[in-house]
């Protein structure tokens, strides 16, 4: 989850990540490019999604 320019609370599925961007795609069917800063954990994301959550391995 994340707030968008206008203030509106935007929720979606992290699809890619790296240093400076996170793409996620969006429940609207629209793809946005946030800076991994701006995102919040949703409260019950495994839930909603019905599916696994997959944690990403940290890179060294």
């Amino acid at each position: 989850m994340f707030e968008d320019n206008d203030g509106r609370t935007q929720a979606g599925i992290v699809i890619r990540r790296n240093r400076n961007t996170v793409t996620v795609h969006g429940d609207t069917a629209r793809q946005w490019n946030v800076s991994p800063q701006l995102l919040r954990k949703e409260k019950r994301a495994g839930e909603l999604q019905g599916g696994k959550l997959v944690p990403f391995p940290r890179k060294v």
